[in-house]
């Protein structure tokens, strides 16, 4: 192959001029063949003393993508210890023990007043109900009650529960009917014809007891 003794690149196999600097082929050379130049020594590129520094290109980034960026955080703040908690529970404490020590050895428990709680289970303990039953058409209904109140205060009304059993003493059923006062002190009050609820089959007997009441106020 043929080269441009010009610029030392092959030639076309037509063509008067090189296709890459112009040059007649048909021209004699100035020295000999052309060669095809050599590489250029690695110790050309070499950085000179005193020379500055390269500049690093900058990495790259795809567009629309956020570069990275660095972001300043601040070092977490130290962890404050308080001083005389467990000194201020210990004092609460020892306020609440001492409220408690007062109130047991000063304070004054107010007397149940009629309707409270207690006082209701005592009035209720204070009562008596007797009563003869039937049966109708299969219903159990009381025919003569007497509820007598042997507590001080007067009785405005009273709730019933009537309990059905079998022959072996098992609890079949419990029904509630209420009784309206008002029954003073130390009096009994009758009722006739109260129907209690279906009668339980195998019931053998039954009881009738007053469970809660409601005192005058």
């Amino acid at each position: 192959m043929a080269f441009c003794s010009n610029c030392g690149k092959p030639l076309e196999s037509s063509g008067r001029f090189c296709v890459h600097c112009g040059a007649d082929t048909a021209a004699p050379a100035s020295a000999g063949v052309a060669q095809t130049p050599s590489p250029v020594p690695a110790a050309a590129f070499q950085p000179v003393a005193g020379a500055p520094a390269q500049y690093a290109a900058p990495p790259y980034t795809p567009q629309g993508a956020i570069p990275p960026y660095a972001v300043a955080v601040p070092p977490p703040a130290p962890a404050v210890q308080k001083k005389g908690g467990m000194l201020g529970t210990l004092l609460v404490l020892a306020a609440i023990v001492g409220g408690g020590y007062y109130y047991s050895r000063h304070g004054k428990t107010p007397a149940p007043t009629p309707g409270a709680p207690g006082q209701s289970q005592a009035l209720v303990q204070q009562q008596s109900f007797d009563a003869q039953w039937q049966e109708e058409n299969g219903f159990l209904v009381l025919t003569s009650a007497k509820w007598t109140n042997s507590s001080p205060v007067p009785i405005t009304s009273a709730t019933v529960q009537c309990q059905q059993y079998d022959a072996d003493g098992a609890d079949l059923s419990q029904y509630r009917v209420g009784l309206n006062g008002p029954t003073p002190p130390s009096t009994a009050t009758t009722y006739s014809n109260i129907q209690i609820g279906a009668i339980a089959n195998g019931m053998t007997r039954v009881t009738c007891d007053i469970v809660h009441v409601n005192p005058a106020q």
